[in-house]
């Protein structure tokens, strides 16, 4: 049983005070209700046939909500963002596309959702800064978009491809992630594999070279969830602990350090974690008590740690290089990071906070929810079935809930 908007409010509101910023009036209930979208919208990463932002939620043209399994969100920044989407083993995207990233063959950028070719029975997919990633039911990785780096991992760098290609040279695979450069696989042995730029250690190889084929992270095993950040990576191990490895400058490794690592690194102090999120330069984890931890980059106050009745500016939002609890998100059923802000969902609603300067918050308006109200209820348009699932661009400001 889903808990009561009371029992939620009373748990967002433990710890700190929380004043949600729009509660908005429930619409009538939808019948096969579309995935939403909301924030940056320039390269019609928003997918609902426009190409401009949006700080309320929209509609995906197309796309059912019940429908829809996995949204990934990639993009280095609101200008080459874009979304893959996974539906009854096939894949649609939409949005930036120079780099042939939408994988339909094409590199021209699309504001409503496409096929992507050649796959079928997909099983995962993942986006990247400007490349994606998709398993299939067999276990075989496929890549497309840029390759400047190697991160299709088909033994060249410098160019790009618009359709997908399989990747060799790996046991068989049961999870991909993709980072703004670099790409990961997770055998089902539980080891895992990366590719792609490793000048920050992001490969976790121990050193800093690239590599255009996938190389197994020596000395990582028994992994169950990993997830890429921009340049950074998070693995969660049979032991319920996380790992991490890559650029660190702002604490996203969570060891105490600003230190980047070409190797992983043990994440302090949590324990116990069901559940791992990697945004761009910040991270969020759930614990099996239902608690939320986050560490990395603080300065839109995306780990929720300030009290926003006394903080009045973002020089008091601080990075935080181990995990810190964060009291008003316990009970998230799950959450997603990006650039600078974050989403939770809480049975029927759906929370978004921190830089909002394209909409990405989605309560109607432009400014940061920062200073006097962290917390912002996004409009879901009550529907049935209710949002299960929250995206967020890797280095963008799009929001999706689906």
């Amino acid at each position: 049983m889903r808990p009561s908007r009371a029992l939620l409010t009373a748990a967002l509101t433990a710890g700190l005070a929380l004043t949600p910023l729009a509660a908005v009036a429930a619409a009538p209930v939808q019948e096969d209700p579309s995935v939403l979208s909301w924030g940056a919208g320039r390269t019609g990463q928003l997918g609902n046939g426009a190409t401009r932002d949006s700080s309320t939620p929209v509609p995906v043209t197309s796309l059912v909500r019940g429908d829809v399994d996995k949204i990934s969100a990639g993009g280095t920044s609101s200008s080459d963002s874009f979304a893959v989407a996974l539906i009854d083993e096939t894949v649609k995207s939409w949005g930036h596309n120079s780099s042939g990233q939408l994988g339909n063959g094409k590199r021209t950028n699309r504001s409503v959702p496409t096929a992507v070719s050649r796959l079928t029975n997909v099983k995962d997919v993942a986006a990247g800064g400007e490349h994606a990633l998709a398993l299939d039911a067999n276990g075989r990785v496929y890549a497309w978009g840029d390759n400047n780096y190697g991160q299709l991992g088909n033994s060249r760098t410098g160019d790009m491809r618009s359709v997908p290609s399989a990747i060799k040279g790996m046991p068989k695979v049961k999870q991909v992630s993709a980072g703004c450069d670099f790409s990961m696989a997770l055998t089902e042995k539980g080891d895992v594999y990366a590719w792609g730029r490793g000048v920050y250690g992001q490969l976790g190889s121990g050193s800093r070279a690239t590599s255009s084929v996938p190389r197994q992270i020596e000395g990582l095993e028994n992994v169950s969830e990993i997830d890429a950040g921009c340049h950074h990576a998070l693995a969660l191990t049979a032991d319920k602990t996380v790992k991490a490895w890559g650029k660190n400058t702002s604490g996203q490794l969570g060891d105490s350090s600003t230190r980047s690592s070409t190797t992983p690194v043990d994440v302090d102090w949590i324990e116990e974690v069901s559940d791992i999120e990697a945004g761009a330069n910040h991270n969020y984890a759930i614990t099996e008590d239902g608690r939320v931890w986050g560490w990395g980059n603080n300065q839109n106050n995306q780990l929720l740690e300030a009290d926003p009745a006394t903080a009045k500016n973002s020089r008091q939002f601080t990075n935080r290089t181990a995990p810190i609890g964060i009291p008003r998100l316990e009970g998230a059923e799950q959450v997603a990071a990006g650039a600078q802000h974050g989403i939770a969902v809480f049975g029927e609603d759906i929370f978004a906070w921190g830089h909002n300067t394209e909409g990405q918050v989605g309560n109607s308006t432009t400014s940061n929810m920062t200073n006097m109200e962290s917390v912002s209820t996004v409009n879901t348009l009550n529907a049935s079935p209710t949002v299960q699932h929250v995206a967020a661009s890797l280095g963008g400001n799009t929001s999706y809930a689906y």
